[in-house]
């Protein structure tokens, strides 16, 4: 554990000089904190993008040290500097206790249909991925080194992550694939396989890793008769890779495609506008699993995936450039 409170689990290489690849996903989630009570209300400070129109009418459960209460959003206030809900009002039937932590108050976790459903999958669900990996993975001799990065309050502004990545504890020399519960947009549907995620709301990322990632992805589904993928910048939202990109990291992006993304359902321009828990497809989460296992047991390095493609270039190319080059000759 770092300074910042993220969690670093690294897996060595058997041998010295190996290749590192990192994995790296957020353990929190949109939610609040009571700070004040004023006039028999609860005031609490609001951390996580959810937009305004959500909040009057929905139902809030905090957690504190004597037990759970619930309440029912009355008012929000906007944050001048964010641009978003900055304070909520909340009537309680008992009242808790400044410092309480609340978030909505809905279903924690059902499964059915082969639907995950859950208050907080964003981003849970990939430290969970991260979780399965290193599990899979077991005590397997690798040829690389393997590192699993939980982050906190990224649903703040990336704290952890740049808290991290300028403190110098992660080398600039490990790529990191960003594990993502990313908002469902065509092309990167539920239930069609992970998302080769190609950027975000604010980058793009690595072309040379993002080669690799789609290159064992490809791998994958012409080994495995139902194993399925998609590749496309999902834009619903920025992710961490964005900022380690700024600190000098070669970063790609791995996307499970999620629906009511901070738990907002979708819907029209006039509403209606409700709260509900978070859905992911479990058999994107399975396959995502897979991927991020196979690009551990087959990693070469990044320099080796970069001369691996042009070697590919040079040699469906090589004839028809010295046809050219004769041809200016004459």
């Amino acid at each position: 554990t770092d300074r910042y409170g993220n969690i670093i689990v690294r897996r060595p290489a058997r041998g010295h000089s190996a290749p590192r690849i990192g994995f790296m996903a957020h353990m929190d989630h949109p939610g609040c904190e009571v700070v004040e009570h004023r006039a028999g209300r609860v005031i609490a400070a609001w951390h996580g993008g959810v937009h305004q129109e959500y909040f009057v009418g929905a139902r809030i459960r905090f957690y504190a040290a004597d037990g759970e209460y619930t309440g029912v959003v009355e008012e929000t206030t906007i944050d001048p500097d964010t641009h978003r809900v900055g304070t909520i009002t909340v009537a309680c039937d008992r009242t808790p206790p400044v410092g309480a932590l609340g978030m909505w108050d809905v279903e924690p976790v059902e499964f059915a249909n082969g639907v995950i459903r859950a208050r907080a999958i964003d981003d849970l669900a990939g430290c969970g991925v991260m979780l399965c990996v290193l599990h899979e993975l077991g005590d397997q001799p690798l040829d690389v080194d393997v590192w699993a990065v939980f982050t906190r309050a990224e649903e703040v502004g990336f704290l952890g992550a740049i808290g991290l990545a300028r403190s110098g504890r992660l080398p600039t020399s490990l790529p990191v694939v960003s594990i993502e519960m990313s908002k469902s947009i065509p092309g990167g549907s539920q239930g069609m396989g992970p998302v080769v995620r190609l950027g975000d709301k604010s980058s793009v990322f690595d072309n040379g890793f993002l080669l690799y990632l789609r290159d064992i992805a490809a791998e994958l589904k012409d080994e495995r008769e139902n194993f399925k993928y998609q590749q496309i910048l999902m834009d619903g939202g920025s992710c961490e890779a964005t900022p380690l990109s700024a600190f000098g990291f070669r970063t790609a992006g791995l996307a499970i495609p999620l629906q009511n993304y901070h738990n907002m359902k979708p819907t029209g321009p006039s509403g209606p506008w409700s709260i509900e828990p978070e859905e992911i497809n479990f058999s994107d989460v399975l396959a995502g699993i897979d991927l991020c296992v196979a690009m551990c047991e087959r990693f070469p390095g990044l320099q080796a995936v970069t001369e691996r493609h042009r070697r590919k270039l040079l040699d469906t190319t090589s004839d028809r450039i010295k046809r050219l080059e004769d041809d200016i000759k004459k």
